[in-house]
């Protein structure tokens, strides 16, 4: 079975155990894997890919993601999330709600982020969470992000100290250093009081399964819709699948959807594939699978 599968993760669960647990359901040796990992204090959508469909990871991966964060301000903790303990309480009293709609705007396009030191970045090897709770010193370093957009989906509550988001961003954003970023604004500190993954391109969490509910596999040409598709001719289907670059303009444009990367999904008669436009108008091939061992 080489197909894609929705889990709605809920809180306090590993996205390691919803791995276990569908391979389990579909069989004990059947090859399964995540495409981006969810923190365990975080719900919502993980998508995971099952045989040979695990080769997709990294495109799943780069897919847009949405996410809803519950932001409680007053407070600093080491996690950037309500797990942490708690570093620097200031209290949220006499914080004003309308700031937020004056910077809304800073939060769009590409930002520099420095990711929490409690968080499985690799350092030297090694997740940085682990060196940070063994009492080594790290310095964790700023990297791009990409946000699409910030909105505000229910403003601050001045009687609980809280405020509502939606992140439509790329891939490797931290929301817990948005929410570290926010408190910062504020003045008075601010950590995840909790987050839900909504969606993945255009996989919702609204048609994923429960962990502890039926698995149901879907086929993998639903991760093709989320992408710029082609279908191209048997020649060319015979060079791409040998490795060799294709011209795009000989091709069939089927769907224009994201192109993250120069990624274009490519379909032949017997085959679904991944290509990456070089320029000059051509498609190199990056990973091709045979349709007749999809769902």
């Amino acid at each position: 079975m080489n197909a894609i599968v929705l889990i709605n993760k809920p809180v306090d669960c590993r996205s390691t155990k919803c791995v276990a647990i569908a391979r389990k359901k579909l069989g004990g040796s059947l090859k399964v894997g995540h495409s981006g990992t969810l923190d365990s204090t975080a719900s919502g959508l993980l998508v995971l890919l099952t045989g040979n469909a695990t080769r997709f990871s990294e495109y799943v991966m780069s897919l847009p993601k949405v996410y809803r964060a519950v932001i409680q301000f007053g407070a600093e903790t080491e996690t950037y999330d309500y797990s942490g303990d708690v570093v620097s309480e200031k209290g949220y009293a006499d914080l004003d709600g309308r700031i937020f709609a004056d910077v809304m705007y800073k939060f769009s396009g590409y930002r520099m982020q420095k990711p929490p030191a409690v968080s499985a970045v690799k350092i030297e090897g090694q997740p940085a969470y682990k060196l940070a709770r063994s009492g080594h010193d790290i310095e964790m370093k700023t990297r791009p992000v990409f946000f699409r957009r910030v909105e505000i989906t229910e403003p601050y509550n001045p009687e609980d100290g809280t405020m509502t988001i939606d992140v439509h961003c790329g891939r490797g954003t931290y929301i817990r250093t948005l929410a570290h970023d926010f408190g910062e604004i504020a003045g008075c500190g601010a950590y995840i009081k909790s987050l839900e993954r909504l969606s993945t391109g255009m996989f919702k969490v609204d048609e994923a399964s429960s962990p502890d509910g039926e698995i149901i596999p879907l086929p993998l040409s639903r991760l093709a819709e989320n992408f710029t598709r082609i279908y191209v001719s048997s020649r060319d289907a015979q060079s791409f699948t040998n490795g060799m670059s294709i011209l795009l303009r000989n091709s069939l444009m089927t769907s224009r959807g994201i192109c993250v990367n120069g990624m274009i999904c490519v379909e032949g008669e017997s085959f679904l594939g991944f290509g990456k436009y070089v320029g000059y108008d051509y498609v190199k091939p990056e990973v091709v699978v045979p349709k007749d061992t999809l769902c």
